[in-house]
């Protein structure tokens, strides 16, 4: 973690204006970027890697027709960062498949996708991804925009990802969850997350708002398409069935679905795949 800091620093001190850095601090890396977003609450460079499909450059007819893309955005977990997903499976290969732009950006190691003010240093982290990532992606390539826009992630992710849909129904048409923590009060000595929010005894109010299973009223009558996961062994299994429950009794459809294993990356692998056939279901034609 302290390396990872170190290198966000270095990175804001590189650029002190934040002028256009995110675009000159691009690494093209085949069919992956990595991107350097500014964050200017936080005064840092924030990384995100990018996979785009295999004709996004390849195929000329692709590119002088204008093309658009469908864009998936992945959240990782607590202690993971923007690379974690590319560690658990082949992102260049699922692009590929899915014919979608693949956005993994930086959470930081334990926000919870959180605007923060009750830990030692503020963090920023839902206004970097919901304004200043999607913004960035949305003007640097060719997307479809927010009718085309979905979002994913495990375990501190997939509480994210349920959140970030609940929060802000605009900018998605579908949302899944991997082993999601998608209760906080469970785990109030866990994580951090009273770092991020306070402690549960003094701000109750805080941890019950920002739990998913609260946020279920937010989506009714929105129609979006919901995909909850979790392993028959996971930790996080009795609050992906309370967050099931929920739905049911305020009348919101989504997807359940639990099998055998635990919190691990060899269960996300599994699974990260139905989860694209998933919310792609939710996306319009790619048109040119």
């Amino acid at each position: 973690m302290i390396r990872r800091l170190h290198i966000l620093v270095f990175l804001s001190l590189a650029c002190p204006f934040f002028t256009h850095c995110q675009k000159v601090k691009n690494i093209a890396q085949g069919q992956k970027r990595l991107e350097y977003v500014h964050a200017p609450k936080m005064r840092l460079l924030i990384p995100t890697s990018v996979y785009l499909p295999q004709n996004y450059y390849d195929s000329d007819s692709d590119a002088a027709n204008g093309k658009r893309y469908p864009v998936v955005i992945m959240l990782h977990g607590f202690g993971g960062d923007h690379a974690q997903w590319s560690r658990i499976t082949d992102l260049r290969k699922l692009a590929d498949k899915s014919e979608t732009i693949i956005v993994c950006p930086d959470g930081g190691y334990d926000s919870w996708y959180f605007d923060s003010t009750s830990d030692t240093k503020d963090f920023y982290y839902e206004r970097h991804i919901i304004n200043e990532v999607i913004t960035h992606i949305d003007t640097t390539y060719r997307t479809l925009g927010a009718k085309a826009r979905a979002i994913t992630g495990l375990s501190m992710g997939g509480h994210g990802a349920l959140r970030f849909i609940s929060l802000y129904p605009d900018s998605f048409v579908a949302a899944s969850s991997l082993s999601g923590i998608l209760d906080l009060r469970a785990f109030p000595l866990s994580w951090n997350i009273s770092q991020k929010i306070g402690p549960i005894r003094k701000f109750p109010t805080r941890w019950k708002l920002n739990s998913c299973v609260n946020l279920v009223t937010r989506l009714k009558g929105e129609k979006k398409g919901i995909l909850v996961d979790c392993g028959t062994e996971d930790f996080a299994l009795a609050v992906n069935r309370a967050y099931r429950d929920s739905t049911a009794v305020h009348h919101v459809k989504i997807s359940y679905r639990e099998e055998s294993g635990g919190h691990t990356s060899e269960f996300w692998k599994d699974h990260i795949d139905e989860h694209f056939e998933f919310l792609q279901n939710y996306f319009p034609p790619a048109k040119d």
